[in-house]
């Protein structure tokens, strides 16, 4: 054998291999579990939910895999506004990333906390968190590369870059402290909206002080020893070359800078005022591409060249939503959710009481699976989980704040997740560099929001 010739260890497939098989094996899977359903009512909430306790099987409807491209496309249509969200938002941030405001700004950044990096994370982690109390993960897609940036100017890698964007607001989404979605799972068990939010925050402080230290750890040996970053070696990742922010600071970068402020002031009073979606906030990135590549002295059509690329940049990303979402509209067509639900619930019966309020974690974790729709998530789970934790002696805030946890954190490890694929996809990263370095973190959320769960069964958390 020729010394050329080097055993080949196992590569992690493309992103959207690994999503294509995730929809074979569900597909697969409508063959194996009895089609069931609930009967459905609407509340007068004018939301549709369903019967508690009238559950029963009918008639399967398998997907065939050759059908599979048949929901692939229908979940492109139902996505839409995600999709082309998402490529718009890329394309109006690269006008302004092109004018090199943000590299001077990182430049004055890294002399400024040269030796100090560490500290840093920590106060971008607090404010992508805030964030996140109030808004779902995918809203700031966009905002990877200036997380990228950043992390680079800091010395980290990618990765860093990433969690510090997603990871911060999944903290705040995730604990559900003013999600809207705590609202509507609340309002469907018959809970005041926002009550019991001591313990929400008490989740969120918990998650973020894991997250802080983890991050910072990974910072620190990375930078010690390149090699355990977790994209060592690996090539396509979004990378921002150091050398190239060694940019000065231009009297016409400070309009720039001032139109990106006024733009995310905008973005952030209408996701809180008239909450915004992905929609409206991409229109705000193209008002903001546009009017900064005009107060940075662009022509219209250097303008229209750098939105075409940041759109270009975006594509992977926002299709790969599409792809993902397919599995629902699977498991949805062929009725096998709210068999998967019925059998965990009356699993419940056979649990010590402490394991129940972590029992009730892993039935939204499994449930976030199949419905990655938060909204979604909980008309389906909660009407049925309510019955059981009163017949269980648990609490309806626990079980409220079960789903918040399960559905929040569940999606930065899914590949066909919505608050997960489309950020590694912006910035390069493969799913399984990704696990590689967010796996122990995500176990120990996992661990520390099932304590946290036995915690409010001793105290009876109402």
């Amino acid at each position: 054998m020729s010394e050329e010739k080097k055993k080949k260890g196992f590569k992690m497939p493309h992103g959207y291999v690994v999503i294509v098989m995730i929809l074979l094996f569900v597909s697969i899977m409508t063959y194996i579990i009895p089609a069931g359903e609930y009967l459905r009512e609407e509340n007068a909430d004018g939301r549709e939910v369903v019967v508690a306790g009238s559950f029963h099987y009918i008639d399967k409807t398998p997907v065939a895999p050759w059908e599979i491209p048949n929901y692939i496309m229908d979940s492109f249509n139902e996505q839409s506004d995600i999709i082309f969200g998402v490529i718009m938002v890329g394309a109006g941030l690269e006008v302004l990333l092109s004018t090199g405001a943000f590299h001077a700004v990182c430049n004055k950044l890294s002399k400024a906390c040269s030796g100090k990096e560490k500290w840093f994370i920590p106060l971008f982690l607090l404010i992508f968190a805030c964030i996140g109390i109030t808004q779902s993960t995918n809203k700031f897609i966009g905002f990877t590369p200036l997380g990228v940036m950043l992390a680079a100017t800091l010395g980290y890698d990618a990765v860093m870059g990433v969690a510090i964007v997603m990871l911060g607001i999944g903290i705040g989404f995730s604990s559900g402290i003013f999600a809207s979605t705590t609202a509507v799972a609340q309002g469907l068990v018959g809970l005041p909206a926002y009550s019991g939010i001591s313990m929400r925050i008490v989740a969120f402080v918990v998650l973020y002080i894991i997250t802080v230290i983890y991050l910072i750890r990974y910072g620190e040996a990375c930078k010690k020893d390149a090699t355990k970053s977790a994209v060592y070696g690996v090539a396509d990742i979004k990378r921002f070359d150091v050398n190239e922010m060694d940019t000065q600071m231009e009297k016409k970068h400070y309009g720039v800078l001032g139109v990106f402020l006024v733009a995310f002031a905008v973005l952030i009073y209408g996701c809180l005022k008239y909450g915004w979606t992905l929609k409206q906030n991409a229109i705000v990135f193209m008002w903001m591409g546009v009017a900064s590549g005009l107060v940075y002295g662009y022509t219209p059509s250097k303008i229209a060249t750098e939105f075409v690329k940041g759109a270009k940049g975006m594509l992977s990303a926002a299709m790969i939503v599409g792809f993902g979402a397919a599995c629902t509209l699977i498991m949805n067509e062929a009725n096998i959710l709210d068999t998967v639900v019925n059998a965990m619930a009356s699993a419940m019966d056979f649990l010590p009481q402490l394991l129940k309020g972590p029992a009730l974690l892993i039935i939204n974790m499994v449930a976030s699976v199949f419905v990655t729709s938060g909204t979604g998530h909980a008309a389906v789970v909660m009407p049925i989980l309510a019955p059981v934790v009163d017949l269980s002696g648990i609490s309806r805030q626990i079980l409220v704040l079960s789903y918040r946890l399960g559905d929040g954190i569940c999606g930065y490890i899914q590949p066909h997740s919505g608050s997960l694929t489309p950020f590694i996809a912006a910035a390069g990263i493969p799913y399984d560099k990704w696990m590689k370095f967010f796996g122990k973190l995500w176990a120990m959320w996992v661990i520390a929001c099932c304590i946290l769960l036995a915690i409010c069964q001793i105290i009876n958390y109402q």
